[in-house]
């Protein structure tokens, strides 16, 4: 979770089953159109998945209703996200492991 400056982020895992529908809810989505920024003030500003060992890089980011993929060759693909499904999906998966009141700050966030 991108939520704090100058203090880690609130993480969790995803379990196996959760990375196999993410991979499914990712190839449903469609191209965004160009321009599109994510936000980056204060506060929430989205959820990054972390693939491979290196924490610092996020392979994906889901954020606003757009998703940014980095692909092995290193380039961009966003891809909209409508509603913030996909968003509000990946929180769900870490409510197990995430502080309630800070689920339910970044949910009332989701819905605006």
């Amino acid at each position: 979770m991108d939520l704090y400056s100058g203090r880690p982020n609130p993480r969790f895992p995803l379990r196996p089953a959760a990375v196999d529908e993410l991979r499914r809810r990712i190839s449903a989505l469609t191209p965004a159109a160009e321009g599109g920024r994510l936000y980056d003030g204060l506060g929430y500003r989205g959820l990054r998945v972390l693939t491979g060992r290196d924490d610092t890089a996020a392979g994906i980011v889901v954020s606003g209703g757009l998703v940014t993929l980095r692909t092995p060759d290193g380039s961009l693909r966003r891809l909209r996200d409508p509603g913030r499904a996909l968003e509000r999906w990946l929180l769900d998966q870490g409510v197990e492991d995430l502080d309630p009141e800070l689920v339910s700050t970044v949910r009332e966030e989701l819905a605006r």
